[in-house]
């Protein structure tokens, strides 16, 4: 039966909010004993004038790239403001199906991904292949990775972004972090980005935490290899980023203990 598919597991999901509770509810509905330690938090950005001067010109950028949820639900919000409807003729792409879920399909000509794409797999799109003098939109977080912008302009594009949000690192006493992470006791981390990583190897260290013997569900090999260059040896990296995949994964863990 489904509701059995995991059998009290203890996991710790690491996800930003609301994603986070929205995976934690899903886990136990299929039998995890599963909580939440949000180990980032999104920060909504006021656009400068620069941003808005290129979310006022919208219509110029033949591709627009979208590279998380946060950045879909935010950049919307500010899209909304300035543009009644969308522009036509323009090319929008998502990284994962989580950001696709985001976009209103109904109006937008949306690249949907099949599977969780990373910025890595999106630049072999066909779409990507010759950007000679195209104009290209990225959405992002501040201080997010630059690789997308740095190859999309080495083939060609003129690319601009807009940075929508900030994440923070949530300030935990020792008493919360404790009943976290020694009194749950998880057998299992989900932490599915290198910030919230490294994050929530800050919260081990402020309580001294040992970790090496607990399983890490990450988002890529990137950031499994940074996990081990930690010492934290057991790590998976599921198929795709959907909670199915999810469960899926730790399913099959189950299954060859």
């Amino acid at each position: 039966m489904i509701q059995t598919l995991l059998n009290k597991e203890r996991i710790l999901v690491c996800r930003p909010e609301p994603a986070a509770g929205e995976l934690v509810q899903v886990l136990n509905s299929v039998g995890a004993d599963a909580a939440a330690l949000p180990c980032i938090q999104i920060k909504k950005l006021p656009l400068d004038e620069v941003s808005k001067s290129r979310i006022m010109e919208l219509d110029r950028y033949s591709h627009v790239v979208v590279v998380s949820q946060h950045a879909a639900t935010i950049g919307l919000d500010w899209i909304a403001d300035y543009w009644p409807q969308f522009p036509s003729g323009q090319q929008w792409h998502a990284i994962g199906r989580q950001t696709a879920k985001q976009l209103p399909t109904q109006e937008l000509a949306i690249s949907l991904p099949n599977a969780d794409l990373t910025s890595e797999k999106l630049l072999q799109q066909e779409a990507f292949r010759n950007l000679k003098n195209q104009r290209l939109l990225i959405l992002k977080g501040k201080n997010g990775r630059t690789m997308l912008e740095e190859q999309f302009k080495r083939r060609g594009a003129l690319v601009d972004t807009i940075e929508l949000y900030e994440r923070i690192h949530p300030a935990y006493d020792d008493d919360t972090l404790r009943s976290k992470l020694v009194e749950f006791d998880p057998e299992f981390f989900i932490a599915l980005s290198a910030e919230t990583l490294h994050n929530l190897i800050s919260c081990f260290d402020q309580i001294h935490y040992d970790a090496k013997a607990k399983s890490f569900i990450l988002s890529s090999q990137r950031v499994a290899n940074i996990a081990m260059e930690q010492g934290f040896h057991l790590t998976y990296v599921p198929e795709n980023l959907m909670p199915i995949d999810i469960i899926r994964c730790l399913a099959k863990l189950r299954r060859t203990e």
